[in-house]
């Protein structure tokens, strides 16, 4: 809702544009991290994984990477206050919508 209104991309299914605009916007994790795939972690698993970013693309929610479940708000400048105020609204909103 609001200003964390976006979309969830699968990897499972992602097309390729939509895999490459990710990757170009740092968004998407990234295959071919020696530790990651040392550790088993970067194995071709598309089930159950995937990120979501809001419209602004300053809100982020990767899920199963190398966390189960990451979080992340960021922008561009020095609004520490905004970027904080934006992480708690959207775990609430995470954790509500779990709720349901």
């Amino acid at each position: 809702p609001g200003k964390l209104a976006g979309s969830y991309y699968p990897l499972l299914g992602m097309e390729e544009s939509v895999r490459q605009q990710l990757v170009d916007d740092h968004f998407l994790f990234m295959s071919g991290d020696a530790n990651l795939r040392i550790s088993g972690m970067e194995r071709e698993w598309p089930e159950g994984r995937g990120i979501f970013h809001n419209d602004d693309k300053t809100f982020l929610v990767w899920v199963n990477e190398e966390d189960q479940f990451r979080i992340i708000s960021m922008e561009k400048g020095g609004d520490v206050k905004g970027v904080f105020t934006r992480l708690v609204e959207g775990i609430k909103a995470v954790g509500d919508s779990v709720k349901e």
